[in-house]
């Protein structure tokens, strides 16, 4: 009799931490996770029937959008700014777009391409008054949140949000 006690009373720990997601997440290390966040992948029904998540890198100008920070214009405005300045960088790197224009039998059409990217650079940039323009380059090219410039934090938030709504005139959103 005092066995069946003994195994009556005994209980099972169960853990009520979080388990962690399945998927590659990258290497774990701290520069691979810096500026990322692990999302939940549900399917159509809102469910994640295998507890399955992935790594995304965080876009200053889309958490912002998100968050209402910014409204909907400056957000287009701060995403083509973003886009043309890609454009730019990547002419430099071994791109896709590097490869295809050197297989080209024309010399023109690398002059072409480069012409293109600058120039949607430069329509994008001409609303932006210079003493303004680095809060551009610290959010939409750098992806650096406001927080990370240096003085009043406020002045940087009016800064960005005037310079996108020039953008967003100039680009007609």
């Amino acid at each position: 009799m005092s066995k069946a006690r003994k195994t009556r009373g005994k209980r099972k720990s169960v853990s009520v931490a979080p388990t962690p997601f399945n998927g590659d997440h990258g290497t774990g290390t701290i520069a691979a996770m810096a500026g990322t966040v692990v999302e939940e992948i549900t399917n159509e029904k809102g469910e994640n029937p295998n507890h399955v998540a992935r790594r995304l890198r965080v876009e200053r100008i889309e958490d912002m959008a998100r968050r209402g920070q910014i409204s909907l214009r400056q957000y287009q405005a701060g995403k083509e700014l973003r886009d043309a300045w890609c454009g730019v960088e990547k002419l430099s790197s071994g791109s896709e777009l590097k490869e295809r224009v050197q297989s080209s039998p024309k010399p023109d059409a690398t002059i072409a391409v480069q012409t293109d990217a600058m120039s949607r650079y430069k329509h994008a940039m001409d609303a932006v008054p210079g003493d303004m323009r680095y809060v551009i380059e610290h959010v939409c090219f750098e992806n650096l949140p406001l927080h990370m410039l240096p003085g009043i934090s406020g002045m940087h938030s009016a800064n960005l949000k005037v310079a996108l709504d020039r953008v967003a005139n100039k680009m007609r959103y």
